[in-house]
């Protein structure tokens, strides 16, 4: 009769640490990458008329006409890169430690983290702020535009995935941060 010995209680909390880190850091890059491809191929032409008297090409929504939709993408694209290399840095750290990373190692993972996090969170509001203008316009004095949404509805439904994603991509960004400030945290004690 075989007995299974079972993990030590801090072992297998660091084994949870690491594959909830590395879960996280993945699917950060997942939806950073997703919110990236739907905003890249979100372009659309905008054609007003009927089908008796023809259809005429008023203009085009695109992303790249945005700096907000730009600054996003930029901004998704190094949290898909800095994503890839922080997990290839978890993953060697444990690795090549005996007793797993110092505290040294999670203040700056934090850190890392936490610029990570401040520039994904600046990238979904920009977009989110300039989605509320295509979708509702704005008319102040001195200065009115009119939504695009009635008009290019595919292309807002796509930019309005894409910030939905990129959202989805801070949110494992700020569990990511939290989960480091607690594990620091308890490394200190």
């Amino acid at each position: 009769m075989e007995t299974k010995e079972k993990q030590p209680k801090n072992t297998q909390c660091s084994n949870l640490f690491l594959i909830s880190q590395i879960l996280l850091r993945l699917l950060a890059t997942i939806f950073a990458m997703a919110s990236i491809f739907i905003l890249r191929f979100s372009n659309e032409d905008i054609y007003l008329g009927s089908e008796a008297f023809g259809y005429l090409l008023v203009g085009k929504a695109r992303y790249s006409y945005s700096s907000a939709l730009r600054y996003m993408l930029v901004v998704d694209a190094g949290v898909c890169v800095f994503s890839i290399l922080s997990t290839i840095l978890v993953l060697k750290a444990v690795k090549f430690s005996k007793n797993g990373p110092d505290h040294d190692f999670y203040f700056y993972l934090l850190i890392f983290d936490e610029v990570m996090m401040i520039l994904a969170i600046s990238g979904c509001a920009s977009a989110t702020a300039i989605g509320m203008v295509a979708l509702k316009g704005l008319n102040k004095p001195g200065i009115s535009w009119a939504p695009v949404c009635p008009f290019a509805h595919k292309f807002c439904s796509k930019i309005t995935l894409s910030i939905i994603t990129s959202y989805a991509s801070f949110a494992c960004l700020i569990t990511l941060t939290l989960i480091v400030a607690c594990k620091l945290k308890s490394r200190m004690q």
